[in-house]
């Protein structure tokens, strides 16, 4: 199984929530799977579970399919704890509709009641394609220098 998928589904359970409800449409995660990243497919990204705690590469990625989309960053609470996200920082994409979260696989509408867990603070632009990163590099400095690898990388918008 997906480690996305596990990782949902134990959120779910621990906030007694049914994000099972929202999960990714066949058809939305053939899409994303092709997406090439380096040498890898996301479908290899997503099936490794890279993309746990990786959200702002596969957020960026993604985003490059979607019309009327933005990237946002705040914080999430049923993510607080866990691993990769101990304080509930977070990165997502959304639509008009829908809010994308590339973590756990779901794509939740904005007028449901689950889109209360996303705590939007920053709207961002990505100032590189895709394909401009290193997944290596990219791990590296965000590990060892946070914030100037996040300034480097977007241009912070706007709070919402």
């Amino acid at each position: 199984m997906i480690p996305s998928k596990k990782l949902r589904r134990l959120i779910s359970k621990k906030n007694k929530i049914q994000l099972e409800a929202f999960t990714w449409e066949k058809e939305f995660e053939k899409k994303i799977f092709k997406l090439l990243f380096e040498d890898k497919t996301l479908k290899d990204i997503f099936e490794n579970g890279y993309n746990i705690g990786n959200c702002l590469l596969t957020s960026s990625c993604i985003f490059s399919l979607l019309d009327n989309a933005s990237i946002c960053s705040g914080k999430v609470e049923i993510l607080k704890g866990t691993k990769n996200s101990i304080n509930g920082d977070h990165v997502w994409i959304e639509t008009d509709e829908y809010i994308i979260d590339t973590t756990l696989m779901v794509k939740i509408p904005i007028n449901s009641i689950y889109s209360k867990y996303y705590n939007k603070e920053y709207t961002i632009s990505p100032t590189f394609s895709p394909t401009d990163l290193n997944y290596d590099k990219e791990i590296y400095e965000k590990k060892n220098n946070p914030f100037k690898y996040y300034l480097e990388l977007y241009d912070i918008n706007k709070k919402p």
